[in-house]
């Protein structure tokens, strides 16, 4: 596992752009360097489409000697869930996939085991009972047809529609290859065709070999709790984790290359913010339009509230996270997802506003989320919120 080294004296350069309303961001985000942590990270934020905060900083190593330029990308883990879950929404959107019909409808595999009956809306909301693939093996992930394969042969824990279960490792798979089924491209194709490439952005869901240089080192995992929940052995989260190398780090070249869509987009700030700005701003941004905004709303229905049966306090709409108190955002209908260490990414279409953080250092803290909470309350300084 790599570990930042402990380096208090370090000199912090912040880059980018911060206009002078949103000034408290930027002292935010540089104190989150001197007093809470941060090796290497980026934040954004647009209103209207338009950036008003675009700030880098700190290094992409463990040895913190490298700087973090203006094109650092990132493992954003869980973030890679909204991102997965825009492109599933382009594709409802073009009439390929209907929300309410069978999963078999596209994937007739999918129906066996108890799964028969099982919507697609239970997929999108963490409700289809599949957090674990049956006959788990190290190294599944990195294989696309062995986890879907897998997943479809998989009994579902409960009666699918029922009971919330936030599925970390399974989501991008399940969701995936619905998508992969209806357009005839990979999620990580689907991606850089429909997303990144209109948007102008950089996020991958599979590196190539060429954007490796540009990729900061995942750091500190061990001393996150997610890593202790794995170390446990038998919950949930360490069960549907077994189809990770035990030593995976979130540096291997298995890992980067693969297409694991719950986990694994490597991505910056910038581009988030551009992503969310499209969900904040009805479906387009900068004249590139993505989704109608009818299906902006019907992305951001709610479909439950409250603990799931991991004892995690969620509000989860068809693929996204809603306002929490474990989820900070600027408003009451914001949209979004976070990732474990504090990857944050979100969409507050009252305000017209994206958001996205992106780090290369896991928070240690028990909630993992001090860095993105300290922006987003200066973000809401800035708002007079």
């Amino acid at each position: 596992m790599v570990r930042s080294i402990n380096n208090p004296g370090r000199s912090i350069e912040i880059s980018g752009f911060c206009s002078p309303a949103f000034a408290a961001v930027k002292d935010a985000f540089y104190k989150n360097f001197t007093a809470r942590g941060e090796v290497g990270a980026s934040v954004s934020v647009t209103v209207r489409g338009e950036t008003v905060v675009d700030l880098w900083g700190g290094n992409t190593d463990a040895a913190q000697k490298e700087p973090w330029q203006k094109d650092t990308i990132c493992c954003v883990q869980s973030v890679s869930k909204e991102i997965t879950a825009l492109a599933f929404h382009m594709a409802v959107d073009r009439g390929l996939i209907d929300v309410d019909e069978l999963v078999t409808t596209y994937w007739p595999e999918f129906g066996q085991a108890g799964k028969e009956k099982t919507k697609v809306r239970w997929l999108l909301d963490h409700r289809c009972g599949i957090p674990i693939v049956a006959g788990a093996t190290p190294g599944m992930a990195y294989d696309w047809t062995r986890m879907t394969e897998g997943l479809a042969a998989t009994a579902p824990l409960w009666e699918p529609g029922t009971t919330p279960c936030y599925h970390s490792a399974n989501y991008g798979f399940i969701i995936g290859e619905v998508l992969q089924r209806v357009t005839n491209r990979s999620v990580g194709e689907f991606l850089r065709k429909e997303i990144a490439e209109p948007l102008g952005i950089d996020c991958v869901i599979g590196l190539r070999d060429e954007e490796d240089a540009r990729v900061a080192t995942f750091l500190d995992k061990e001393d996150h709790i997610s890593q202790a929940w794995i170390d446990e052995g038998t919950n949930i989260f360490a069960k549907s984790w077994k189809i990770f190398w035990d030593d995976e780090d979130f540096n291997s070249r298995e890992w980067r290359r693969a297409e694991i869509p719950s986990v694994n987009a490597h991505t910056n700030a910038r581009a988030l913010a551009r992503i969310c700005g499209v969900l904040a701003c009805g479906g387009a941004i900068d004249g590139v339009r993505l989704l109608s905004a009818a299906a902006v709303e019907r992305a951001a229905e709610v479909q439950w509230t409250g603990k799931d049966v991991q004892d995690r306090l969620l509000s989860l709409s068809l693929g996204f996270l809603m306002p929490t108190e474990n989820f900070p955002s600027t408003g009451p209908r914001t949209i979004g997802m976070m990732g474990a260490g504090g990857a944050t990414a979100f969409a507050d279409p009252d305000l017209h506003l994206g958001f996205g953080y992106s780090m290369n250092a896991m928070d240690p803290a028990q909630s993992g989320r001090q860095r993105p909470q300290a922006l987003v309350a200066a973000l809401n300084s800035c708002l007079g919120r």
